[in-house]
């Protein structure tokens, strides 16, 4: 009987919630690292806590650059999620590959702190660039027919680099040319000057 009772209390402990949570999601489309920062709020009652005053904060553990360090946090404001009560979300996006930190403090209308909570992932921004070392064919046909491109194999190489100073490429010039300087508006601006001296000399005016 014990032994059971021991066992029920064990169950009901670990799987009790806190009252304050911290999730991070990857998004797996997204290849520059950016991950999106859950906070979970409950009261004491473990209900959906709204209203909530929650201070997050993003730190650096270990990046390859070596001027980020354990002081170069950063403070990230939260929005409600529209799905799910209680539930706060922020996104943030790593500039270095390396390991990072998040700590959430959350406190509720009245002001008394209701719970803390921390949680650390990692990114590579390069795993996936580097994922495969075969080249993505199809990738680059696709780019190469949207912009007008062409995919040269090594055998074709020099008859490619021969016929160089053949082709024809567009050549754009960025050019910019003040309304002042054109020739309707010098007119324009001349003939009000000139209407302007006509209609005081008309009144007697001086």
């Amino acid at each position: 009987m014990d032994k059971a009772w021991r066992q029920l209390m064990r169950w009901l402990v670990t799987d009790a919630p806190n009252r304050v949570e911290l999730a991070v999601e990857p998004r797996p489309q997204d290849a520059s690292g950016a991950v999106t920062l859950q906070v979970r709020a409950r009261d004491a009652k473990f209900q959906p806590l709204d209203n909530a005053a929650i201070s997050l904060e993003v730190q650096p553990v270990l990046t390859l650059n070596a001027t980020n360090s354990s002081t170069n946090s950063l403070h990230l404001p939260l929005e409600p999620s529209s799905t799910e009560p209680g539930l706060y979300e922020a996104s943030y996006t790593p500039r270095d590959t390396g390991g990072y930190k998040a700590v959430v403090s959350v406190t509720n209308s009245e002001g008394v702190e209701v719970g803390q909570s921390a949680a650390g992932w990692s990114c590579d921004l390069a795993a996936e660039e580097f994922r495969s070392l075969t080249p993505n064919v199809s990738l680059l046909e696709g780019i190469a027919r949207k912009t007008g491109g062409e995919i040269i194999s090594v055998n074709a190489l020099q008859q490619f680099a021969a016929g160089l100073p053949q082709r024809s490429a567009p050549v754009m010039d960025a050019w910019t040319r003040p309304l002042w300087h054109t020739p309707a508006v010098f007119c324009f601006a001349l003939a009000c000057f000139l209407g302007e001296w006509g209609l005081r000399r008309w009144k007697g005016m001086p």
